[in-house]
């Protein structure tokens, strides 16, 4: 459902802004921080260690002034720990974990103002984006706090729908700066690797409770492409 769902959107925006013109490329690198969210970190956005260093790559798609494609490739290790929240679970469960995320993303963003790079008049734009990404994880979860303490954690692959809002700025003819803030919904409970139940009898996690993970950062981008005189030549 979350992927059809995606596909659908992706390609009703995709198609509506594809016949515009003063179509451009850029290339560029993504450093920024990443979180979890879920039964280990259930409201936490700052502090208490929170967050992780994430790298990456990216390549924006200027479709016109409006609309781009942006596509991502981000690693990242999510970190969580009972010690960093005080709630009903945090003197039972004393659980842990690491996952580290390999994701894929694409993304059409919509631009609130005209922005075109190099263009003293539309140099500043915030945008929103959404689109569809496949994440692999790898999980390592510790629990103390039952004995004995089976865990069920999963790893692999992953389909999420990331969403979120940004600001970009053009740097002059040839660079630009965007800073992010995105989440990813993944209808997906085992990024903590943590199961719901210890041997049907102790409850570690919430069924209802599917794990998200947040990607905030700072992207700096180079144009690749060049504009000729007619809008049929600028890719």
């Amino acid at each position: 459902m979350i992927r059809r769902f995606s596909l659908s959107l992706f390609f009703v925006l995709f198609f509506s802004a594809i016949g515009f013109s003063q179509k451009t490329a850029e290339v560029g690198i993504l450093v920024g921080r990443s979180y979890y969210l879920g039964e280990l970190n259930p409201r936490t956005h700052w502090g208490n260690g929170v967050g992780s260093l994430t790298l990456g790559g990216i390549f924006r798609y200027n479709l016109n002034d409006r609309y781009s494609l942006k596509g991502a490739v981000i690693r990242t290790t999510l970190t969580a720990s009972d010690e960093w929240e005080s709630f009903q679970f945090n003197n039972q469960r004393l659980a842990s974990f690491e996952n580290t995320i390999t994701e894929f993303a694409g993304d059409v963003e919509f631009n609130f103002l005209p922005y075109k790079m190099g263009d003293k008049r539309h140099f500043f734009s915030p945008y929103l984006f959404v689109g569809l990404s496949y994440f692999l994880n790898d999980v390592s979860t510790t629990v103390e706090g039952f004995d004995p303490a089976p865990i069920s954690q999963e790893s692999g692959g992953r389909f999420a729908i990331p969403f979120g809002t940004g600001v970009k700025l053009s740097l002059g003819q040839k660079w630009a700066f965007s800073m992010e803030w995105g989440f990813r919904k993944t209808g997906y409970d085992f990024i903590d690797g943590l199961g719901n139940r210890v041997n049907d009898v102790f409850e570690s996690g919430k069924t209802y409770d599917n794990d998200w993970f947040v990607v905030s950062g700072f992207m700096l981008t180079y144009k690749i492409t060049r504009e000729g005189p007619c809008p049929v030549y600028n890719f």
